[in-house]
C-alpha cells in the first residue's frame, strides 16, 4: 500500500510517530487523534481511523507537524523547514 501525502509518499516500509495530540478536548478530531496516535505504519494508521476523515486529517497532521514518516534506514522523510 502507498499513498501520497501532500508531497511525501508513504509506503508499507515506512514508519509514523505522531506527536502527543495537539487537538482541543472536546472535538472531534481530538477523539479522532486519540484513536489513531499510536499507529506505526500506514496499514494501521487507516485501520484506526476509518472514514471520509482518514486522509484529511493524515494530510493535516503531516502539514501542521504533528506527524513525522520515517524510511525503512529511518531517515525522516518529511523534515519541517527552520523558522
Amino acid at each position: 500500500m502507498e499513498t501520497l501525502v501532500n508531497a511525501v509518499k508513504v509506503g508499507d516500509d515506512d514508519t509514523l510517530k505522531f506527536k502527543p495530540n495537539p487537538k482541543r478536548p472536546g472535538f472531534k478530531a481530538h477523539a479522532r487523534y486519540e484513536a489513531y496516535q499510536n499507529a506505526t505504519t500506514l496499514e494501521e494508521y487507516l485501520k484506526l481511523n476509518e472514514g471520509k476523515y482518514a486522509r484529511p486529517d493524515l494530510r493535516y497532521d503531516e502539514e501542521h507537524g504533528h506527524l513525522e514518516i520515517y524510511n525503512a534506514d529511518g531517515e525522516l522523510k518529511n523534515p519541517r523547514p527552520e523558522e
